[in-house]
């Protein structure tokens, strides 16, 4: 039997193989341009956080320009409507970040500030009025915008009924926060920075610094090597089929 006759007999065969084959390398492609997305974003990032510091005054911004941006506040706590943020970890340890409400000084305005994560223990709002700031303060940290559930299978917060307090939230999502908060809030959120020296007792803040690029390359690469492999151990397979009906013939 010719080569060509043997491969022309299997051709399903074959096709099925390409498409595996073409299905792999495209996810690998995949995974780079996902790389290049992360890049981009971390770029962005970087920017923001390096960027001189934009003061917030209670005037309208943009949340879209003033997201991960390193902004400047000053205002009093409301500490009795602190709320906290479910599911935070801060070195493998389980907690809570501690969100407060911070009106801003000269203006009718208010925004949300993440003071920090707290251990677990401290879920109970009698406990974390303990970490309570009394008087004017000012705060530096990273604008964000409100926050949506990522997908649709995302659990969701509860939207306030009149006179109802939410006191656990997944995310911050400020359309909600609103209605149990009197005050008018800013349409950005602020993540609290440590100060020159990192946070040792809680509320601990971050600093953002190794922001990574995930493990795209790395399944880029691993979707390469199974188009190889998929190639080189199907063309050997077909090899020998083919010396094995040629000695039979």
């Amino acid at each position: 039997m010719s080569v060509t006759r043997f491969l022309l007999k299997r051709w399903i065969r074959h096709l099925v193989i390409i498409a595996g084959v073409i299905f792999l390398v495209n996810l690998g492609f995949w995974q780079l341009r996902r790389l290049d997305q992360r890049r981009a974003l971390n770029e962005e990032i970087l920017t923001g956080l390096h960027s001189p510091p934009v003061t917030l005054t209670g005037a309208p911004v943009d949340p879209d320009q003033l997201h991960r941006h390193r902004v400047t506040v000053t205002g009093t706590f409301e500490n009795d409507k602190n709320m906290i943020l479910r599911t935070q970890s801060y070195q493998g340890q389980a907690g809570i970040d501690l969100v407060v409400p911070l009106d801003i000084t000269g203006s009718d305005q208010t925004v949300m500030v993440n003071r920090g994560w707290l251990p677990f223990e401290q879920f109970e709002p009698e406990a974390r009025r303990a970490y309570d700031v009394a008087g004017e303060v000012t705060v530096e940290g990273i604008a964000y915008r409100s926050q949506l559930p990522p997908h649709a299978l995302a659990p969701t917060d509860p939207d306030p009924e009149p006179g109802q307090w939410v006191d656990a939230w997944f995310r911050l999502d400020l359309d909600k926060v609103q209605k149990q908060i009197d005050r008018p809030l800013l349409p950005v959120y602020v993540e609290a920075l440590p100060g020159p020296e990192p946070d040792t007792t809680p509320p601990i803040r971050e600093e953002v610094t190794d922001l990574g690029e995930g493990s795209h390359l790395s399944y880029a690469l691993q979707w390469f090597s199974f188009a190889v492999i998929l190639v080189i151990t199907y063309s050997g397979l077909t090899w020998q089929e083919y010396k094995q009906i040629k000695q039979k013939d």
